[in-house]
């Protein structure tokens, strides 16, 4: 895990290098791919990462609109989210997301 303020240079699975902030607080945009309710993870895509990115239940902001269900927090498929992301490894993923916050309901 990168530390706060650290940038990193990622190179993704198209080659494509640039250098990004994982850990820095930046917030990028993306659309939830993937969500598996019962598990309470998921995938979001962004155009800013080559890859996509893990999201736990728990880094999922509790004041979004409409993400408690049934007292968890959930993200429903194709929803746009707002997110900060790090470079860990996860499963068979390569970033991780920090904090997620759906904008349904957001102007």
């Amino acid at each position: 895990m990168l530390t706060f303020g650290s940038r990193a240079t990622y190179l993704g699975e198209r080659g494509g290098e640039s250098e990004l902030g994982y850990s820095d607080g930046q917030v990028h945009r993306g659309r939830v791919r993937l969500w598996h309710k019962d598990d309470g993870w998921g995938v979001v895509e962004s155009p800013a990462f080559d890859d996509p990115i893990w999201v736990h239940y728990s880094t999922v902001d509790p004041k979004s609109w409409g993400v408690l269900v049934g007292g968890f927090r959930h993200l429903y498929e194709g929803d746009e989210v707002e997110l900060t992301v790090e470079r860990a490894e996860q499963d068979e993923f390569h970033l991780r997301a920090l904090w997620v916050k759906s904008t349904k309901g957001n102007p």
